[in-house]
């Protein structure tokens, strides 16, 4: 028998993990799992905040399955509503807060959450006021988000080594873009094809094992910008390698700066900003501050055993 407590879970139909595996299929993950279920609900994107809403009033602790971008609409929602904590099931491509969780797969993730559950206030980043739990990127990460979702009906096998190639592209074509950080009042100028604001630093990894991509902390209070200024196709080639294989923030054309508030300009009016994978249109300058704990997750009570 599943042992308590009983969870709501709410799934983005439309999510990868759901495509791909298709929708029984976690059914049976999940009714095979120790954990115990009060309502499983698959929902399409437009219908998510109607569920939300509906079960965000229920006593039963929430489960919310989706990528990034599914994530932070429901932090965005409950932030603003009756701040009832959640959980993250990571059904998305990159899943950084899952990572950041380490419950990397849907079963860790099941297997950790039945064994038990706590309370943790994290960080949220905001730019022009719009809610981020990860990162928010300039430059190539937003073209390289549109041309996923444009090419998202090819397999891995085609897709990846055509995005790689993308992105080292648009790299070459955009390293004498001309950019201004203002960081906690002190101006850094910059040419650079790709600028990172990440919600807490980001962890130095030098093993194929670890995570690329995962935060040193949750509630450190600082936003950490990653700014890229390689100029040639071979520092480019470089730095793809190392973001691929781990140990990225040691290459010499990358630098860190961190505080608490940035403000961005470029030679745009108008740039695309990724925010945790979802790619809109701001006004510039980008205005980008953190406020502590300010997010109510559900997390997993002891670390997750991997499986």
């Amino acid at each position: 028998m599943p042992a308590e407590p009983f969870f709501n879970i709410l799934i983005n139909a439309k999510s990868g993990t759901v495509l791909n595996m298709g929708q029984s299929a976690i059914e049976s993950a999940i009714e095979a799992s120790a954990i115990g279920v009060a309502e499983l609900c698959f929902s399409e994107p437009e219908d998510m905040q109607d569920h939300l809403e509906r079960l965000s009033k229920d006593q039963n602790p929430l489960l919310i399955g989706g990528g990034d971008g599914t994530i932070r609409e429901t932090a965005k929602y409950l932030s603003t509503h009756n701040k009832k904590p959640f959980g993250v099931l990571p059904f998305g491509t990159m899943n950084l807060l899952a990572q950041d969780l380490d419950i990397t797969t849907l079963q860790t993730a099941l297997n950790a959450y039945s064994a038990g559950i706590r309370e943790a206030d994290v960080d949220a980043g905001y730019v022009n006021g719009e809610i981020f739990l990860c990162c928010a990127s300039v430059g190539t990460m937003p073209e390289a988000s549109l041309f996923r979702e444009e090419n998202r009906d090819q397999g891995n096998l085609l897709l990846m080594p055509r995005m790689f190639w993308f992105v080292f592209e648009s790299l070459d074509r955009h390293k004498q873009e001309r950019v201004v950080l203002q960081i906690d009042g002190k101006m850094h100028k910059f040419r650079t094809p790709a600028v990172v604001i990440s919600n807490n630093r980001f962890k130095t990894t030098t093993k194929l094992t670890e995570s690329n991509f995962k935060r040193a902390s949750l509630t450190g209070g600082r936003l950490a910008a990653y700014i890229q200024t390689t100029k040639t196709r071979l520092a480019h080639l470089r730095f793809l390698v190392r973001l691929l294989i781990g140990n990225w923030k040691q290459d010499p054309d990358l630098e860190e700066l961190t505080g608490r508030h940035i403000t961005l300009w470029s030679k745009h009016g108008k740039d695309l900003v990724s925010i945790d994978g979802e790619v809109e249109e701001m006004r510039t300058p980008l205005d980008f501050v953190i406020k502590p704990k300010s997010i109510k997750l559900l997390v997993p009570a002891d670390p997750p055993v991997q499986s």
